[in-house]
């Protein structure tokens, strides 16, 4: 800051002076004149000569200020030449002064008749002087004090009232004079201050924006700032995108303070880690990125990956009954450009992820066709949707006692010309990611208005048909309200519409619960899908606007060969038929399952043993053959394997 103070002193002096010495050359011209038609020989020769080279110095210096560099550019070992080039002003000033002071001896102690003149002239210099030199109070003080003093000392000397009172208005003036130097100098400096304080600020505050204030690490903005600054040269470059696994157990266990003491550690143990000159950014809340050129690391891509994950995963002594592990997602690059960096090495994270705890994947020509087929999805959706290629194919749901259909599941299918069949979850995800999640539920709901118009048509208004909705989607937008308000504009029975609901936690539950019972007041049926998968499954069996409950095709595959799976579905066919709610079992593949869901007396199920999702005009025509029910399979809990139970010694 005291630099900055300087350098700004010495340029407002240089900018004064190119303006007080023009006017002050002048000035000494014109007294010179004066002097020469008065008689005056040698004597105001020689002052004029002083006083112009004085002058000519002192703009030389102003003309030589431009080798100083500015401020935050100026060395440290420059600050004192600043001080003497200041200095160096003063003593100028002093120089100027003193040839000034001559006056009164071209004057005879300004008893001249042009003495009058002289006196203005000097009042309007050292005015100026002021004015100019705000900035360095020497350099108007050492100018205009001896002169000045001079000047009133002959007055005074003179004698009678007249020029005693002339000579205290010079001192009065001097004294006026001194004190504005002083206060424009305390002015500038303190303007000068504020103006580095507010600076310093700024780039305070521009440095706190790239920086995670947990970690000090840098953040996505610090992230974006330093690739910028990188060049194209060193390259290959390495992305590394490190998620913590079971971070969140933590925080649920410990609490956020213990949560964010292990992710300054884990920002430490990366950072001992890493190559020398890396980059290293906490994006997210567990999210970190590590960039280096590949040629600058010791180690092999793989080799640091392996590190890291097994530092982070090295047990923390902090926590006893959670591990913390990493995922890593890696992308190499020729180029550092970030947002294709960081898009390429999520993408292999999650397909880490998808491996298992502390894996690392490096993003290869596999997972660049997994990626653009992703993008290429993404991109068409809106125009499948618009276009009515991506529609809603019907998957009958049957009696096991009567083989009567008693319903239809809409299931979503995208024949995309590139891609071939869109599995319906990827469809869901894509829709997701771009927004377009609204436009693809109302499209389903309003595929399920039609199939139900045209099974009320035909009289068959005992036959539900079921869409599916998450909690999460019922939470962000209005869904209950396009599912209620189409409903009143079909005049379509809402008895006949079911709503499975998957069993993923939503942020707002009350939310939530409010628009089911919206629904479920409405007549709508609303079904527990996925049983046994989500969360709070018990809990939510207690809902009394819960009608029916899916037992997941997890459970449900191959159940003749597993008597645990036929001992929890018992349970849980059980448990329905306690609270009074209807269960059905979906997944069902073979006619031995099938058996055994009939001994279990299970009475709905669906599946590839039935029939397959159609399209609408062959589901409403579809038939489900007869199975022969005289094939006796039952469930016997003795099957069950014993389970010893104790203590570790």
């Amino acid at each position: 800051m005291e630099a900055g103070i300087l350098w700004d002193r010495l340029a407002d002096l240089r900018m004064g002076l190119f303006i007080s010495m023009p006017i002050g050359t002048v000035l000494s011209a014109l007294i010179l004149t004066v002097q020469l038609l008065s008689g005056a020989g040698l004597a105001a020769v020689l002052w004029f000569a002083a006083v112009s080279v004085i002058n000519g110095a002192r703009i030389g210096l102003a003309i030589a200020q431009s080798d100083i560099p500015a401020p935050p550019d100026i060395p440290d070992n420059r600050l004192k030449p600043v001080a003497a080039r200041l200095s160096l002003y003063g003593l100028l000033a002093l120089a100027s002064g003193i040839a000034w002071s001559f006056l009164a001896v071209l004057s005879d102690g300004y008893t001249t008749p042009q003495a009058p003149l002289y006196l203005i002239v000097l009042a309007g210099l050292s005015a100026g002087s002021v004015t100019y030199s705000a900035s360095y109070a020497p350099a108007s003080l050492n100018f205009m004090t001896l002169p000045l003093l001079l000047a009133a000392g002959c007055v005074l000397v003179k004698g009678n009232v007249e020029n005693y009172v002339l000579g205290f208005t010079i001192l009065l003036f001097l004294a006026g004079m001194i004190r504005s130097s002083l206060l424009g100098q305390a002015r500038f400096r303190e303007t000068s201050r504020l103006k580095y304080e507010a600076r310093e600020f700024a780039t305070r505050m521009e440095r706190n924006s790239r920086r995670d204030p947990l970690t000090n690490l840098l953040n996505r903005y610090g992230l974006e700032q330093a690739i910028s600054q990188l060049g194209h040269s060193g390259g290959p470059f390495v992305a590394m995108l490190i998620d913590l696994d079971g971070f969140k157990s933590v925080n649920d266990t410990y609490g956020h303070n213990i949560g964010d003491d292990l992710l300054v550690r884990v920002a430490r143990r990366i950072e001992n880690h890493a190559p020398p000159g890396a980059t290293i950014a906490r994006i997210g809340g567990d999210e970190f990125v590590l960039l280096f050129p590949a040629s600058g690391s010791p180690h092999s891509t793989d080799g640091l990956a392996s590190l890291i994950i097994a530092a982070i995963a090295d047990p923390d002594p902090a926590l006893n009954s959670v591990r913390v592990g990493a995922s890593i997602g890696i992308y190499v690059s020729e180029k550092p450009q970030l947002t294709e960096m960081l898009l390429r090495a999520d993408f292999a994270l999650y397909a880490a992820k998808r491996s298992g705890r502390n894996e690392y994947c490096l993003f290869d020509a596999e997972l660049d066709h997994g990626l653009e087929r992703k993008h290429c999805i993404e991109r068409d959706l809106r125009g499948a949707v618009e276009a009515g290629a991506l529609c809603s194919w019907f998957q009958p749901i049957v009696r096991l006692d009567t083989h009567a259909v008693v319903g239809f599941e809409a299931l979503l299918r995208w024949q995309h010309p590139v891609h071939g069949a869109i599995p319906p979850p990827e469809i869901v995800t894509a829709a997701r990611e771009t927004g377009l999640l609204s436009l693809l539920t109302e499209t389903v709901f309003l595929n399920c208005c039609s199939m139900i118009e045209e099974l009320a048509r035909t009289g068959r208004q005992d036959v539900r048909v079921a869409m599916n909705l998450s909690p999460r989607e019922l939470e962000a937008g209005n869904v209950d309200d396009m599912i209620l308000g189409g409903l009143e504009t079909k005049n379509v029975p809402a008895a006949m519409l079911e709503i499975e609901i998957t069993e993923e936690a939503p942020v707002d539950r009350d939310r939530v619960d409010e628009k089911l019972e919206r629904l479920a007041d409405a007549g709508i049926s609303i079904v527990l899908d996925d049983f046994g998968t989500g969360f709070s499954t018990l809990v939510s069996l207690k809902d009394s606007r819960i009608r029916k409950i899916k037992i997941d095709k997890d459970f449900v595959r191959d159940l003749a060969k597993s008597v645990e799976d036929q001992a929890l579905v018992k349970a849980v066919i059980d448990l329905g038929r306690t609270l009074g709610i209807e269960v059905m079992a979906e997944g069902v593949e073979t006619d031995a399952d099938r058996l055994i869901l009939r001994s279990l007396d299970c009475t709905i199920a669906q599946g590839f043993l039935f029939s397959a999702a159609r399209p609408m005009r062959d589901a409403l025509a579809f038939e489900p053959r007869h199975f022969d029910n005289s094939a006796k399979t039952s469930f016997d809990p003795a099957q069950l394997p014993s389970r010893r139970t104790g203590s570790a010694a």
